[in-house]
């Protein structure tokens, strides 16, 4: 049995999840695995923004639904030149997702839809992770952030919102996730005939 892509349906798929779950570095992996584009919605924060969070203020919804709409910005760049999308977005309100689901009926894209692979990481390991990246200087989002996110984190239920996936991540490197997160997602959406 082998995998073909279905290329006439423009379709996003949003890696999600709290910061430090690897949602960026799988994005780019399952990018790399589909040939497709990757936005990574850290680059659509504001300067204003990234100083807040270096400085320990977390941000507030209605900054984040601006954000969103940022990052929709992005995506209809992307699909004016007819390539479906991978985003790497934490997506922590339900709010925010049903967001980027309205847009797809909003700009009235036949077939189009948006997919969440939610990456379950547990907090233990998204605080050592955040720690190594906060003594690294690799990354904005300090450690002391992480439970303010969590607070405010809604994961999402499949049962009750569209086109959602959880993926339980112990402390897999990327490769792995993304290969989860590839084999996951067929079940949402047949952008991948199966022949």
């Amino acid at each position: 049995m082998s995998e073909l892509l279905v290329r006439d349906r423009w379709y996003a798929l949003i890696i999600a999840g709290p910061s430090g779950s690897g949602k960026s570095v799988v994005a780019e992996e399952v990018g790399r695995e589909l040939s497709l584009p990757v936005i990574d919605a850290d680059d659509y924060h504001s300067s204003e923004a990234v100083g807040l969070m270096k400085n320990g203020t977390p941000l507030a919804d209605d900054y984040r639904q601006n954000w969103a709409e940022r990052i929709i910005g992005g995506m209809i760049a992307w699909r004016r030149r007819g390539e479906s999308v991978v985003i790497a977005c934490s997506c922590i309100r339900r709010r925010t997702r049903d967001r980027f689901r309205t847009y797809v009926n909003e700009a009235r894209i036949v077939g189009g839809q948006v997919f969440i692979a939610w990456l379950d990481v547990s907090p233990e390991v998204l605080k050592k992770r955040l720690l190594l990246r906060e003594q690294a200087q690799t990354h904005f989002f300090p450690a002391s952030l992480l439970g303010s996110q969590l607070g405010s984190t809604e994961p999402p239920d499949p049962q009750r919102e569209p086109g959602v996936v959880r993926i339980d991540i112990m402390d897999d490197p990327p490769p792995v996730v993304a290969r989860r997160v590839w084999q996951a997602v067929p079940a949402l959406h047949p952008f991948v005939a199966r022949v």
